[in-house]
């Protein structure tokens, strides 16, 4: 339960107003206890509002369906994990084959909970390559009306793709959306495309009786970052004595080191990078850092980029160590996005803890994850450096 103390008074005193209500189970913390001192001037007078606002929340047993259990899915499930007070028992698939995740991944992790003995949980969890309604049909007699929410990484109309691709994956996206209890979409974006481009697609149904889809779509949605690691305190540190100039620009011989910290494929445009490359690295006198997982194909353009660059990359590949990944980022001057697409962007945030300046599109989820102060920026821009990192801290604060 929460309830919230506000007086009115020079001191505490008992309530005036007091408030009652039911705490969601998927609220991270188990209690807490809270007091806070307002100060409010009117005509004169300086009235001091005491609040006191406290809440216990029952730890719940969470039954977790990850159908994609690598990247970012991967990421966020050991995330929510470590932080959360409730008890979560994960059921995953290998990150692989997406298509046949989507339409096999709900009957094989309801089999696997049931192989385990999995008790009867209070909550069911899962995400987006899942498909929802196929997963309650799956499920146990009496465990048909446990509350499922669904967490939305990414959805299957706005994702670029060179291939034509199987509307039906993305019915899959709306019918596992409206069964869920509760779809939380990881940013604005994600939710906005997804509700634009279920509407282009049932326009092409001459005949179709669903009508008014993005209000039914958005009475069942809210909106939650994705939960974000702080760097390690030496980072944060080490950063106050990078050698950079308060616009941004490091010291050193006058170059800037740019990081670009993406998957090595197509929608994480790296033609484009290779075209900014060419296009900069001698005028602005960039230095490089290219991290990101890599896949057994590497696009042509970061081939390219290998060859013509070579003096100019500091570290190109994969790191395996989160410590070592952080202390690329913190050697980096800003952080790079050419993403065709990015439904949040992980590795942008962490750049941007580590203290990176933002070179990012003005599209996609980047808006939300800028002040107006930090967008549209480049290494080309001339601006006071420390005020946009202080006010970028702040906007993120609440992917912390």
């Amino acid at each position: 339960m929460l309830s919230i103390n506000v007086s009115a008074s020079n001191k505490p005193s008992s309530s005036i107003i007091a408030f009652k209500m039911s705490a969601l189970s998927g609220v991270y913390f188990k209690s807490c206890d809270r007091k806070y001192r307002l100060k409010t001037e009117h005509n004169g007078a300086i009235t001091s509002w005491f609040i006191e606002v406290s809440y216990h929340v029952q730890m719940a047993n969470i039954l977790a369906f990850e159908s994609f259990d690598g990247g970012s899915h991967k990421q966020f499930r050991e995330t929510v994990s470590s932080y959360s007070n409730h008890d979560w028992t994960w059921i995953t698939r290998p990150a692989h084959s997406w298509k046949w995740r989507m339409v096999l991944s709900a009957q094989e992790m309801v089999e696997d909970a049931m192989r385990q003995g999995v008790q009867k949980p209070e909550a069911i969890f899962c995400t987006s390559l899942t498909d929802v309604a196929a997963l309650r049909s799956f499920l146990p007699r009496g465990w048909r009306d446990i509350p499922v929410i669904l967490y939305m990484h990414e959805n299957q109309l706005a994702y670029p793709t060179n291939d034509s691709r199987d509307a039906s994956f993305a019915f899959t996206n709306l019918q596992s959306v409206l069964t869920a209890d509760l779809a939380i979409f990881n940013s604005k974006w994600n939710l906005d495309s997804f509700i634009d481009g279920i509407e282009t697609l049932l326009s092409k149904s001459w005949d179709t009786s669903v009508h008014d889809i993005g209000t039914a779509i958005r009475n069942n949605s809210t909106v939650a970052w994705v939960p974000v690691e702080l760097p390690p305190s030496d980072v944060v540190k080490s950063r106050v004595l990078h050698n950079t100039d308060n616009e941004g620009r490091s010291e050193l011989k006058n170059a800037t080191t740019i990081v670009w910290p993406h998957r090595w494929e197509h929608d994480k445009g790296p033609d484009k990078f290779l075209e900014i490359a060419r296009t900069y690295s001698e005028k602005l006198n960039l230095r490089w850092i290219v991290l990101g997982q890599q896949f057994k194909e590497v696009p042509e353009s970061l081939q390219t980029f290998q060859s013509e660059f070579s003096d100019r990359i500091e570290h190109m590949g994969y790191v395996e160590s989160k410590g070592e990944y952080w202390n690329w980022l913190q050697r980096a001057d800003w952080v790079l996005s050419t993403a065709n697409h990015e439904f949040f962007g992980i590795a942008v945030v962490e750049a941007l803890f580590a203290g990176c300046l933002p070179w990012l599109p003005e599209k996609l989820s980047y808006r939300e994850l800028l002040p107006a102060a930090a967008r549209g920026l480049s290494p080309d821009s001339v601006i006071d450096s420390e005020p946009i990192r202080c006010a970028i801290h702040e906007h993120l604060s609440m992917a912390q």
